[in-house]
C-alpha cells in the first residue's frame, strides 16, 4: 500500500468535495424526512424473507447517534456504526484540505492488497450479519 500527498491534477475528481456533498445531502435528506414526520422505510429483504438484512438496524443506529446514545447505536448495527464513525473522520479531513488547500492523501493498493481488502469487507459484512441475526433486529 502506498500513500501519497499531492494536489489534484487537471480534470481529476475531487473526492473530498464529492464526499462532503454526498454526506451533507444525505444528512439533509434524512433530517428533512424525519422533521416532516414521514414513515420510516421498510426493509424489502426482511419483508420477503422474514430475516433481517446485513444493514437492518441502520436507521435505528443513526437515530440513536443523533440523540447521543452511542452504546445503543453500536448495538443496533456495529458495521453501520463503524462506517459512520469513519465517515465523520473522513469528513473532517475533507473539510480541512478543502479549506486550507493542502495536498490530498491518495492511497494505491496492489492487486493482492485490493483482493485482501475486498475479502476483508465481505468477512466484516458476514460477521455483522451474524450479529444482526443474533440480536434479532
Amino acid at each position: 500500500m502506498r500513500t501519497t500527498l499531492r494536489h489534484l491534477g487537471t480534470g481529476e475528481t475531487d473526492a473530498e468535495l464529492l464526499t462532503l456533498c454526498a454526506s451533507g445531502g444525505a444528512a439533509t435528506w434524512g433530517g428533512t424526512w424525519a422533521a416532516c414526520g414521514l414513515p420510516l422505510p421498510h426493509c424489502a429483504f426482511h419483508a420477503v424473507t422474514g430475516c433481517p438484512c446485513p444493514t437492518c438496524g441502520a436507521t435505528r443506529c443513526v437515530a440513536a447517534l443523533v440523540h447521543g446514545r452511542v452504546g445503543e447505536a453500536l448495538g443496533w448495527n456495529p458495521l453501520v456504526f463503524a462506517c459512520l464513525a469513519a465517515l465523520a473522520v473522513v469528513n473532517v479531513y475533507a473539510a480541512t484540505v478543502l479549506m486550507t488547500g493542502r495536498p490530498r492523501a491518495r492511497v494505491s493498493l496492489s492487486a493482492l492488497e485490493g483482493r485482501i481488502v475486498r475479502v476483508g469487507c465481505v468477512c466484516l459484512l458476514g460477521a455483522n450479519w451474524l450479529w444482526v441475526l443474533h440480536r434479532g433486529v
